[in-house]
């Protein structure tokens, strides 16, 4: 970069007129003196500045320095978070798995993508550090836009859920109808007495929708159940259960049940994603508001 200097650095410190004088003058400054020309009255002066100080180092303000730290703070809480959107996306795959074969939809894609945004946070949450510390303006940009982005995901898959959960229900009972005329098949035996045994309920709308399905090869069970259904773990306590209806779970079908069930862990998931989701917005404006400073402090005035 060229600088002329005969206003700045000659006329402005007269007491080193001249050769000498101006690059004395100039020397305060933070740069190395590469050539100094005379032209006529006019001293052209060839500088180099020094990378770290151009880079603006060391010259955020008490209160960007306090931004700085907070974003390191964010950072730390940051991964806390990529490392709950991880849990809970594993613990709902694995939680669900059973259920998801009652469905009529496959809805693991969502325990994925909450698997897959965990990950991706905490591989982001390096990029805003990496920024921060090295005061990198393109690095702490290209974290907002990221943050940006997650936000806008999180947000859009939490109102679908919202929007598209009476879908979710409908597929759910049209699931377990299907599942329950497949009853012999080991996938859906097990996933119909994980569900009894687990929600306590029987059957889809209550415990007499096994009275019309063939759900097992023996003809001497008219009016049984699946022993899964069964209250207590007895002898012959799921056969012709019309003469003793309170030794099975009689009293709720399992679509009511898993409904109030989903539902429940849902609206769990649902807030823990919007929460997150709301939190990185405070990441995005501490990263834009730091990246902005320091673009500020590293453009120097000379005149």
């Amino acid at each position: 970069v060229t600088l002329l200097a005969a206003t700045f650095c000659h006329f402005e410190n007269r007491e080193y007129p001249g050769y000498e004088g101006a690059v004395k003058a100039c020397s305060v400054l933070p740069w190395q003196i590469r050539r100094v020309k005379v032209l006529r009255s006019v001293f052209v002066i060839d500088i180099t500045a020094d990378k770290h100080q151009m880079a603006g180092e060391g010259k955020l303000g008490p209160c960007m320095q306090c931004v700085r730290c907070m974003l390191f703070v964010f950072n730390g809480l940051f991964w806390l978070t990529g490392g709950g959107l991880l849990v809970v996306g594993i613990w709902a795959r694995i939680q669900f798995s059973d259920y998801m074969k009652l469905s009529s939809h496959d809805y693991s894609t969502a325990c994925y993508v909450l698997i897959g945004a965990g990950a991706l946070v905490i591989i982001i949450g390096f990029l805003g550090c990496c920024g921060a510390y090295k005061e990198q303006v393109c690095m702490l940009k290209t974290f907002a836009v990221i943050l940006g982005f997650l936000f806008l995901v999180e947000l859009g898959g939490s109102i679908t859920g919202y929007v598209f959960r009476e879908k979710i229900k409908s597929g759910f009972s049209e699931g377990l109808s299907v599942a329950l005329d497949e009853y012999r098949q080991d996938g859906f035996k097990k996933a119909w007495d994980g569900l009894q045994s687990k929600l306590e309920c029987c059957g889809n709308k209550n415990y007499s929708d096994w009275f019309y399905k063939e759900w097992t090869t023996d003809e001497t069970y008219n009016n049984s159940v699946p022993h899964s259904c069964c209250i207590k773990d007895e002898v012959s306590c799921n056969i012709n259960v019309t003469n003793h209806p309170a030794t099975v779970y009689s009293t709720e079908g399992c679509y009511d049940a898993a409904v109030n069930f989903f539902e429940d862990k849902l609206l769990i998931i649902g807030g823990v994603t919007l929460g997150i989701a709301l939190f990185q917005l405070i990441g995005v404006g501490l990263s834009c508001c730091l990246a902005s400073s320091i673009q500020h402090s590293s453009k120097y005035e000379l005149v």
